[in-house]
């Protein structure tokens, strides 16, 4: 590897339990073989890409990964003892729909996981309304619900994913505030990917992200939980740290997946375009899959090398779009759609100006720091 591996995904399951109506990912088989990942596969991808004295999070996605917990101790298990020899510490995570857990899974994941991310895209409706069970019956919500009990009673920490259909894009609001009410950890929501939407869909989408800012930054002021944090804690520390961010994610470089036959991806999305495989696990070694011509363009795909990012005043808040929606919308992994831009910039722009306020007096500093841990 040209840099240390931080973060590997396992597509442990090729199949899921659910049809979701904007899934990107086929339910898990995209557009490939549904079965599973072997323990061969699972045993040379931990050989084949496990850092030497380092740090790793192990995460299994799938389809739906806990349809497959037999593998999963198995990976747990042989990434530890893999682990121990090279001087590599590995944590666990995973990505699951959050309606399969039987107690042997809910036992597993009390045991071994530092993170569980469930899927939820808000109310009741909003999450039937995307997400169905493989029969086409039953209260997917309730389920998750459940099971988000479950989790909480046995003292489990999990994040929320909500997915935002575009033709449920105008109540974004009311699904974050939702999502917000539940007891994760943290919680993000974002436009279904795989296809472009219409430009009222994302002024739609934009009309409630907005209101949401609006909301968060009256909340600082009164002191009060924010519903959406994550823009006021980034421009802070932007602000207060110098902190920039010249990428929208390490995939490629620090982070690499591994699909359900062995083929490894830059990300868990690109597992949906073929055209980005960067080899096997099972091909003949030595291999840098990091050493490949997209992994580079990967690497070079800095805001600052973007054309249409380089002379944004808001880039490294930002980061860019992510190169696989970008290559999904516009064929190009370097080019963003102008309405995610648009976006961004509506939503960016007046959180960075309002924080530039709070910075100048002693109260609002204080106010900042306190939201970024400073302890002053």
């Amino acid at each position: 590897m040209s840099e240390p591996l931080e973060c590997l995904y396992l597509l442990v399951a090729g199949d899921c339990n659910l049809r979701c109506s904007y899934c990107y990912a086929d339910g898990g088989a995209y557009g490939r073989s549904s079965a599973a990942m072997s323990q061969a596969t699972m045993e040379a991808a931990l050989t084949r890409l496990m850092p030497r004295n380092g740090e790793l999070m192990l995460s299994f996605f799938g389809g739906e990964p806990m349809l497959n917990c037999t593998l999963i101790r198995q990976a747990i298990a042989f990434a530890r003892d893999r682990g121990e020899r090279l001087g590599t510490t590995v944590r666990f995570a995973m990505t699951t729909n959050g309606t399969v857990l039987d107690d042997d899974g809910l036992d597993l994941l009390r045991q071994h996981f530092s993170h569980v991310a469930v899927s939820l895209d808000g109310p009741r409706e909003n999450t039937n309304h995307g997400r169905r069970f493989l029969q086409g019956e039953g209260d997917v919500y309730g389920c998750i619900r459940r099971n988000l009990e479950r989790l909480r009673g046995a003292g489990i920490p999990y994040s929320l994913r909500g997915t935002v259909a575009e033709e449920r894009a105008g109540e974004v609001a009311s699904s974050v505030r939702h999502l917000a009410e539940l007891g994760a950890t943290c919680w993000r929501i974002e436009p279904a990917a795989g296809r472009r939407w219409q430009k009222e869909a994302w002024r739609r989408f934009g009309d409630g992200m907005a209101e949401l800012g609006r909301d968060s930054r009256e909340a600082l002021l009164q002191g009060n939980p924010m519903p959406v944090p994550g823009d006021i804690y980034r421009a802070a520390a932007h602000r207060l740290h110098g902190r920039r961010q010249h990428f929208p994610c390490p995939a490629g470089q620090r982070m690499l997946a591994v699909s359900t036959n062995g083929d490894v991806f830059p990300c868990h999305q690109f597992v949906a375009h073929a055209e980005a495989r960067l080899g096997n696990v099972h091909d003949p070694q030595p291999a840098d899959f990091t050493d490949t011509a997209l992994a580079r363009a990967l690497a070079e795909n800095a805001v600052e090398n973007r054309p249409r990012c380089r002379t944004c005043t808001i880039r490294h808040l930002c980061g860019g779009q992510c190169p696989v929606h970008c290559l999904s919308q516009s064929g190009d992994l370097a080019q963003p759609s102008a309405d995610y831009c648009a976006l961004q910039h509506r939503l960016l722009t007046p959180t960075l100006r309002f924080v530039d306020e709070l910075l100048s007096s002693r109260e609002g500093e204080t106010r900042l720091r306190h939201l970024l841990g400073d302890g002053t």
